[in-house]
């Protein structure tokens, strides 16, 4: 099954305001990198985004040639964005997403994971994976949500490593 068929979607938030889930697009590298330079707190998610504007430019580069991207607007902006990056065991993909402030707290990064854990299982994947600061409750939370589970670390660990099987 392809990402597309499945998208956009049109949601709503915790505040019953619209959203929209969609994937990448080539022309969309402009508003995505605008919604990062926008981006805080920087380099608060194990030093991602970049602080430079050059050096997400870099970054945005490397990352947008694999994977599945998906992007959220709000009011026609996009104020998030999703990857999921396959990993070199080929059953397993990484999931990372980035949200502008201004939208957090709204259950749009809990909608966007959820969809993504489906479309891995979709696609034929075995295992989502990916690691979050332990400090970033709110993240850890709307994970878990989207089913995920952590995995064992140890306790001087700064990232939880989690992780849905199928």
């Amino acid at each position: 099954m392809s990402v597309s068929a499945q998208l956009p979607i049109l949601l709503t938030d915790k505040h019953g305001e619209p959203f929209i889930i969609r994937e990448f697009e080539s022309t969309d590298r402009l508003a995505l990198h605008r919604m990062y330079l926008d981006f805080l707190p920087k380099r608060a998610a194990q030093g991602l985004p970049p602080e430079s504007e050059c050096a997400q430019s870099r970054w945005l580069d490397h990352v947008l040639k694999g994977g599945i991207h998906l992007l959220v607007e709000v009011d026609d902006v996009v104020q998030g964005h999703l990857m999921l990056i396959p990993m070199d065991n080929e059953s397993s993909i990484e999931l990372a997403i980035y949200l502008n402030q201004a939208i957090r707290g709204r259950g749009i990064g809990t909608a966007m994971n959820k969809l993504a854990v489906n479309i891995a299982r979709l696609k034929g994947y075995q295992k989502v994976w990916l690691s979050v600061e332990v400090t970033n409750v709110p993240a850890i939370k709307s994970y878990q949500k989207a089913g995920f589970k952590r995995t064992p670390a140890t306790m001087w660990s700064h990232e939880i490593e989690m992780e849905v099987i199928f």
